[in-house]
């Protein structure tokens, strides 16, 4: 072990050299008595540790130590002190020593201690250093890379707001020409510009079903680059299954006509009301018979249906055509965007292979599936289902589709003053689903009270609170008819990250059961 000593006293230069040697390290001693030879040791050699006097003739005190701590570099230091420098320890620590010795405690394994003491210091020192400059040296990277990433994210975002222009620049366009061809052929086929024989009639609807399908196009292009960017919300309310049917058939029946296909309708008046954004149930439905209708020959029969299933409290509506069928590894493709069959019927059969693939995604949006069965050469049957009207069915399906999270949970009870009218009420619903976010759901228990269940930590809840504030009092200094009575919300229950789900379904039965059990339409058919 190589030592370099500073000492001018040739005694106890002697005694030191003497007490390093009897030791049972092997230790080469280099003496200098001025701090001028001492630095060019240092610059000369390496040395495991620096052994130094404070006071040689050409420095003295606390800034020989520190002089030396300069050029010592990662060089363990210690100074051997006279008493009265002794009781200034810290200051000698601070100046750039590891340890200090007085000089009458030099003797023995006193001095062999204390250089191994440092030199483990010094080393844990210098890793901490070197661990320091890495960290620091990672930081930059770190910073570098995410100013990189914020400027890759601006672009992402310059060029998500353009192609988003782009396809709302897009549709508009398309719609303005589309509109004014629907309404001219309406005025064709109502005989209000002159009088239309039988073939021109079939030509005109043609005409007006094309203009539907690229109507839907556009529609599919818009959801689909909504559902990519997730800001297609959602209005899942209570709705009638039997007014739902009805109004899709009131859309397919003339395009069934074109087609020569006979609409069957099946839907029983008994049905028990659904939970689903109606909308988009809708869209499914027609999705799904144009296919049907597009695939069957004149003459044969679509079938739009409708079942209730009690065991897992959900609807299923579906379309039965009787057409070519589907084999088995198209199936496997046909949900998939821009995929469309590749037999020889479907050649005659034109479309985006868009339809599909959002029929499916709006169908999860109403916590439900998509499922299709067929059989080649006798027909298929697509389906779907959305869940009944029962608060524990929905939660049911809510927490299976959004699975493991790590994201608390908050149930929160939202409700208007018993003096809010009905149309108050109606308009209060419109609002608070604006105020959904994609991952969160509503559900209405009485005519005034709604129950918001929020995927977000409790302490995010000001913030939240203080949105919804803001977007309420714009909503009601923009109402036409006037303001609406404040609300208050208040939160019933509140499950970590890491709750239990079968414990937070059990929570939230005992939840739904503390509120009236009384129907939620009985409520709106007594108000």
């Amino acid at each position: 072990m190589k030592v370099l000593l500073l000492e001018d006293d040739l005694a106890d230069q002697q005694i030191i050299v003497r007490n390093l040697r009897d030791n049972r390290f092997d230790y080469q001693v280099t003496c200098v008595s001025r701090l001028a030879d001492a630095i060019e040791q240092i610059r000369q050699s390496d040395f495991d540790v620096v052994v130094s006097d404070m006071d040689v003739p050409d420095s003295s005190g606390f800034e020989t130590i520190q002089t030396l701590h300069v050029h010592c570099g990662e060089t363990p230091l210690i100074a051997l002190t006279a008493k009265e420098y002794a009781e200034l320890a810290e200051k000698i620590l601070l100046a750039g020593a590891q340890d200090y010795l007085e000089k009458g405690e030099v003797q023995g394994n006193s001095l062999s201690r204390a250089i191994l003491h440092a030199i483990r210091r010094q080393e844990t020192l210098n890793q901490n250093r070197r661990l320091a400059r890495r960290l620091k040296g990672q930081r930059a990277k770190l910073r570098d890379q995410a100013r990189q990433l914020q400027r890759k994210n601006r672009r992402l975002r310059k060029l998500y707001r353009t192609a988003r222009e782009f396809v709302d620049n897009v549709s508009h366009d398309l719609r303005t020409p589309l509109t004014v061809i629907k309404d001219y052929v309406s005025i064709l086929r109502d005989g209000m510009a002159g009088e239309v024989n039988d073939e021109q009639m079939r030509l005109l609807g043609k005409v007006a079903i094309r203009a539907d399908d690229l109507n839907n196009i556009v529609d599919d292009i818009l959801d689909a680059s909504k559902l990519e960017a997730g800001v297609l919300g959602a209005w899942r309310r209570s709705v009638s299954i039997p007014q739902l049917i009805s109004h899709a058939s009131s859309l397919l029946r003339e395009r069934a006509a074109i087609h020569d296909v006979q609409l069957v309708i099946e839907c029983p008046d008994d049905l028990p009301e659904a939970y689903c954004d109606s909308e988009k149930a809708v869209r499914v439905i027609v999705n799904l018979a144009i296919n049907a209708l597009k695939y069957s020959q004149p003459g044969q029969t679509v079938v739009l249906w409708a079942s209730h299933n009690p065991v897992d409290g959900e609807i299923r509506i579906g379309v039965t055509d009787h057409g070519p069928g589907i084999d088995e590894e198209s199936l496997q493709q046909i949900f998939q965007r821009f995929e469309q069959l590749k037999d020889d019927v479907a050649t005659t059969v034109k479309g985006h292979g868009l339809g599909l693939n959002i029929a499916q995604r709006l169908t999860r949006i109403n916590l439900g599936d998509l499922d299709v069965a067929s059989e080649v050469g006798t027909g298929s049957v697509f389906s779907f289902t959305i869940p009944v009207a029962e608060p524990g069915e929905i939660f049911w399906r809510w927490m299976e589709l959004r699975g493991s999270s790590d994201t608390p949970l908050v149930a929160m009870k939202i409700s208007l003053g018993d003096d809010a009218e009905a149309a108050h009420a109606e308009d209060f619903d419109r609002f608070a689903n604006y105020l959904l976010r994609r991952q969160d759901i509503l559900f209405r228990l009485a005519p005034r009270e709604w129950l918001l269940m929020l995927p977000m930590a409790e302490l995010d809840l000001p913030h939240w609170e203080a949105q919804a504030d803001l977007n309420f009092s714009r909503f009601v200094r923009n109402r036409p008819q006037g303001p609406i009575p404040g609300f208050c919300r208040s939160v019933f229950k509140t499950w970590l990250a890491d709750a239990d789900k079968e414990s937070i379904l059990t929570d939230f039965d005992a939840l739904i059961a503390q509120q009236s059990t009384r129907p939620v339409a009985d409520y709106l058919a007594a108000y």
